[in-house]
């Protein structure tokens, strides 16, 4: 890992993060809050982060479906597994875990699982956004929240928050636009599949003979596991069911704003939590640290609250994603009986 050049960028990105946050930052304010946090709100929160677990493994499992019927429950493991390693290394290895680790125990094409994956990601990607979406209205008159004049403090200036938000929208439509290409990328490789193996095999026959056909193979399974695209009605189904986990998440945010006496709206929560997740596409050190405080702290400078409780609330919010996650993957790795080193290797190869 310590060899990997995107562990070293990406842990640069993360600290570059985390230090802007930390500037301007009123310890005092947010020691207080600590103190006088109810802690009983903890225990919802927590337990509707990890019921949203098991709604993913049912969108993985129907996402499956034409490649194997696998039960949700069969799920859960390698997912735990997979996110476990999200947490721990960089470049989001732990999709690779998981795909492993399901062709592994289902006995399918590790492939053709990696594309159920790269879906789910997709349809996460399309989600979020229609969250972030629905948390920008609190900035529309209609939505009668807060109005797009005035000024914000981030990082301790004073900011126009009619810039701020046109950094947002341009954030919300870059997103749109990544998610937008990679889900028609992967419509144009099921349509085309016969012309795009047939092309990889000329780009590729340089190469011995081996080697390319490994990869016209693999890029063959890959494809199959695309076929879930073929049944738009279904695809659909999956994407208004992955509201169910996102939905459960931003009542684990908007229980931490509880926990902590900060008083969130569902549009305040959708927003907070659209710019986090969104914020850790980007090359990160594992887990999004840094980058999902920063995110964050913006978000919340937006609707006017003190760099403190701010920053105390990305705090928790963030440990109570982490946490229990790495460990129940660590408890499922002991169960499974696999080492941290075997999971690592099968994900890269």
């Amino acid at each position: 890992m310590l060899k990997d050049w995107r562990f070293w960028l990406g842990s640069a990105v993360s600290l570059g993060c985390l230090a802007l946050s930390l500037r301007g930052v009123e310890w005092g304010g947010m020691g207080q809050v600590l103190a006088q946090a109810n802690w009983a709100w903890l225990l919802p929160a927590l337990a509707l982060y990890l019921g949203g677990y098991w709604s993913r493994c049912s969108r993985v499992s129907q996402l499956m479906r034409p490649v194997k019927a696998v039960p949700a429950r069969r799920i859960v493991a390698p997912l735990m597994v997979g996110f476990l390693f999200n947490n721990i290394l960089p470049g989001r290895l732990g999709e690779f875990v998981l795909a492993w680790m399901l062709g592994r125990r289902e006995g399918v094409s590790r492939t053709a699982a990696f594309a159920a994956v790269v879906l789910s990601r997709i349809l996460d990607g399309f989600t979020i956004l229609c969250f972030f979406l629905f948390g920008l209205l609190t900035f529309l008159p209609m939505g009668g929240g807060l109005q797009q004049g005035g000024t914000v403090l981030i990082l301790g200036h004073s900011f126009a928050r009619q810039e701020i938000l046109g950094k947002v929208y341009l954030a919300a439509l870059l997103s749109l636009l990544v998610f937008g290409a990679v889900l028609l990328g992967c419509f144009c490789l099921m349509v085309w599949k016969e012309w795009t193996l047939s092309l990889v095999e000329r780009v590729l026959y340089l190469l011995p003979e081996r080697i390319s056909r490994a990869s016209v193979q693999a890029l063959e399974k890959f494809i199959g596991g695309l076929d879930i695209l073929r049944d738009p009605k279904a695809l659909f189904g999956i994407f208004l069911f992955n509201f169910l986990p996102w939905g459960l998440e931003a009542f684990t945010y908007l229980f931490a704003g509880w926990c902590l006496g900060i008083d969130l709206n569902l549009r305040q929560v959708c927003l907070v939590m659209g710019m986090t997740n969104l914020a850790m596409i980007l090359p990160a050190a594992p887990g999004g640290i840094g980058l999902f405080e920063f995110a964050g702290l913006q978000a919340m400078a937006l609707f006017g609250f003190a760099s403190g409780r701010s920053l105390a609330f990305m705090l928790l919010v963030h440990l109570i994603i982490l946490l229990p996650i790495n460990a129940l993957g660590a408890f499922f790795m002991l169960r499974e009986g696999i080492s941290f080193r075997e999971a690592l290797a099968g994900g890269r190869e």
